[in-house]
């Protein structure tokens, strides 16, 4: 059953979303393997531009067992693909989920951030932003203004 996985990954990578999906579609009646199965039918419609067919799959991933890796995978791919498709406060919960679930995965800020411009909430998208930017920065000219940039970024409006 592993194999199969790894075949079924190895054909998507390659671009054959289909092939790859036949695949997998052999595993959905198999507990042990489904939720896995179903994570990887929903990158395979991801990755081909089908965002709409991806979803089920992903909520479909998450209702069975998965590693720690590949929940994080399905939340935040979930999140991604719903924040695509204009459904700005439905992502918004799976960004938060995975945020809540994943506090160190900072791979998600980028995006929870758009997500939030998406909904109207500009000031918390520009200030997670730049505390993203200054925690994760290796350059010296913006580590000589992080004190400045914290502190403007907790606030951007305020006038001194």
């Amino acid at each position: 059953m592993h194999s199969i996985i790894e075949n079924a990954i190895e054909l998507r990578k390659s671009g054959q979303y289909e092939a790859s999906r036949k695949l997998l579609f052999s595993l959905l009646s198999n507990h042990e393997y489904q939720a896995k199965a179903c994570l990887q039918i929903a990158w395979a419609y991801d990755n081909e531009g089908k965002e709409q067919e991806a979803i089920t799959y992903y909520e479909s991933a998450l209702t069975g067992p998965l590693s720690t890796t590949e929940r994080f995978d399905a939340i935040f791919g979930l999140a991604c693909t719903l924040r695509s498709l204009g459904r700005y406060n439905d992502a918004l919960t799976y960004f938060e989920q995975t945020i809540s679930e994943y506090p160190d995965a900072i791979e998600v800020m980028p995006f929870y951030a758009m997500c939030l411009y998406n909904v109207g909430q500009h000031q918390d998208a520009i200030s997670l932003l730049l505390e993203l930017l200054v925690s994760t920065t290796n350059s010296d000219s913006i580590k000589n203004y992080q004190r400045a940039i914290l502190l403007y970024s907790k606030d951007l409006d305020r006038q001194w």
